[in-house]
């Protein structure tokens, strides 16, 4: 498998379906704690997770089947990037150049937490149009 085809999995229980879609309940994995990614992973924290996934055409999937969760590693890191290191950049970038134009540390260091905070407030109102970039599909457990 090349490494632009490397594939996320986590195991899960179907808790619901609908027209479109169904909803996965990922379960917690005890072979979070060897993975590479735990630490940027939202599935090893201990929380059980609820995942909309668009519904397989054939309906072979119902209520209660075991069954994989799978995104392309690559949307997993443009997941983090967003998530994560974009934030992180305003915030360096705010905190290195605010001082030039306030003397007060506090009117900086609240400056740039402001600015991560509009960042977040963003993102969520651009919450569907993100969630359409990221595609989750499901596999049933035989």
């Amino acid at each position: 498998m090349k490494q632009t085809d490397a594939e996320i999995r986590h195991a899960g229980r179907v808790v619901g379906v609908s027209g479109s879609q169904i909803k996965v309940q990922i379960l917690t994995q005890t072979a979070c704690s060897g993975c590479q990614a735990k630490a940027v992973c939202g599935a090893s924290d201990g929380k059980t997770r609820i995942i909309p996934v668009r519904r397989p055409d054939d309906g072979s999937i119902a209520v209660g089947d075991e069954v994989n969760v799978i995104i392309r590693q690559g949307q997993g890191f443009k997941a983090v990037l967003i998530a994560y290191l974009i934030p992180l950049f305003i915030l360096l970038v705010l905190l290195l150049t605010l001082p030039m134009f306030f003397e007060n540390e506090l009117v900086t260091g609240l400056g740039a937490l402001g600015f991560v905070a509009l960042y977040y407030l963003v993102l969520a109102q651009f919450r569907d149009k993100l969630n359409s970039g990221f595609i989750f599909t499901v596999e049933k457990i035989k």
